[in-house]
């Protein structure tokens, strides 16, 4: 089969991000392994199996395959939310399923609690909820032997791969920046908070991070299930891995039950989204503090401050405080 068509989207803080769509079906957003690069994973096992289920989009974050490099010393957890949305809105995703393995999933469980409305699922390989789990020896490796780090660490995520491939993947400056982004990354706080049905998937065999995680995990998550399944790399076994997706599924409610934009009867049927900005409107927030807070460009805070305002009928940010504080939002 022949690779996907490479498109690409500029991020609210200007990067580009190259993405792929492969396949048809509801979608499914899978967030990028520490090493990817969407000229060559698409052939990847599991994903050729995806997308035969699934619309798949894989998509490279900044500091990796095709999309722009040189990460700053800065980059933070956030950064690579904002590449998530930005994927989002460019594809003009209503609703879809959101994947991540390992630490990546930090980055699907806070999208999934910013967009209740959009994640119908999500679907955690071997996701720690502390990103400190990430050994220091490790992350020593990378500055003491690339070459080496790169040969003990692709084939627990993508099997056997050159290295002159690997190194098209990223570089260590780069991959060194974002392990430490990471690895500084805390989601327990989080968890109450996440509504979404969790498919949480581990490999038994897998070295890197024990089952016990997956565990502790699970039972922070409310509506959670947990399948333990063979194999050593971050996926495991391909044939089981897709029955539990598949069983996981099957086991939602039909689609146009679900209503998580929809927690009680909302004023001026203003969705979750709509009603979270108005909140923050009727707090004073500029236009650029509502995007930060909710890790959203600017651009999708200008759609929702203009739906706000057609459904509920007022003309300015002085009648949206008095009509959010009339129906109980602020």
């Amino acid at each position: 089969m022949d690779a996907p068509a490479v498109q690409y989207v500029t991020t609210s803080d200007g990067y580009n991000i190259a993405c792929t769509v492969r396949g048809a079906g509801r979608p499914l957003v899978f967030i990028p392994f520490w090493f990817n690069s969407v000229q060559y994973t698409w052939n990847n096992p599991w994903f050729e199996a995806l997308a035969s289920r699934f619309g798949l989009v894989n998509y490279d974050s900044h500091g990796q395959g095709l999309s722009t490099r040189h990460l700053p010393e800065t980059t933070s957890v956030e950064d690579f939310q904002r590449d998530l949305e930005a994927v989002v809105e460019h594809l003009q995703l209503e609703r879809f399923i959101l994947s991540a393995a390992s630490i990546n999933g930090h980055v699907a469980v806070r999208y999934a609690i910013a967009h209740p409305e959009k994640v119908e699922a999500l679907i955690l390989h071997c996701c720690p909820i502390d990103g400190a789990i990430w050994p220091q020896a490790l992350f020593d490796l990378i500055d003491e032997d690339w070459n080496l780090y790169l040969r003990t660490r692709l084939p627990a995520i993508w099997g056997p791969w050159s290295l002159d491939r690997s190194k098209e993947m990223t570089t260590a400056a780069d991959y060194k920046v974002r392990v430490h982004a990471f690895r500084g990354s805390r989601i327990e706080d989080a968890l109450p908070r996440l509504v979404t049905p969790t498919l949480l998937l581990h490999a038994r065999d897998l070295v890197d991070i024990r089952q016990e995680e997956s565990v502790k995990l699970a039972a922070r998550i409310a509506n959670s299930r947990l399948a333990l399944i063979d194999g050593a790399s971050w996926l495991g076994d391909l044939a089981q891995g897709l029955r539990a997706i598949d069983d996981f599924l099957a086991g939602l409610p039909p689609r146009e039950e679900q209503s998580p934009d929809r927690p009680s009867p909302s004023p001026a049927n203003l969705s979750a989204r709509e009603i979270e900005v108005m909140r923050l409107l009727a707090a004073g927030r500029s236009n650029q503090q509502i995007a930060d807070e909710l890790v959203i460009s600017l651009n999708t805070v200008r759609r929702h401050v203009s739906n706000v305002f057609d459904k509920t009928g007022v003309a300015n940010r002085t009648e949206a405080s008095v009509y959010a504080r009339d129906h109980g939002i602020s």
